[in-house]
């Protein structure tokens, strides 16, 4: 069984993995990819956050980004927590679409 640091790592690890494939996606002008890959790499920091911030060890299985920000102690300016709207938002509709 892993340790509450070791679920942290393996999502601060793999959060890296997402921003890393983001910034090649979007130097390869492959935006949209890009921005998904932007998205899953904030999940992942929320979610380590979320590991961090209460007593279990996996996080909800939720992408909502201001539900997650909402259960962790991450302080966020009003207009931060306005912009995990709007990516959500972006997300969503680029997926049904």
């Amino acid at each position: 069984m892993l340790s509450k640091e070791e679920h942290i790592d393996y999502w601060k690890r793999t959060d890296q993995d997402s921003w890393d494939t983001a910034l090649y996606l979007q130097q390869g002008k492959r935006n949209v990819e890009a921005f998904f890959m932007y998205c899953l790499s904030i999940e992942k920091l929320l979610k380590a956050n979320w590991v961090l911030d209460n007593a279990g060890n996996y996080p909800p299985r939720i992408y909502d980004l201001q539900n997650l920000h909402s259960q962790t102690d991450v302080e966020l300016a009003s207009d931060q927590i306005d912009l995990l709207d709007t990516i959500n938002r972006w997300n969503i509709e680029c997926i049904f679409r």
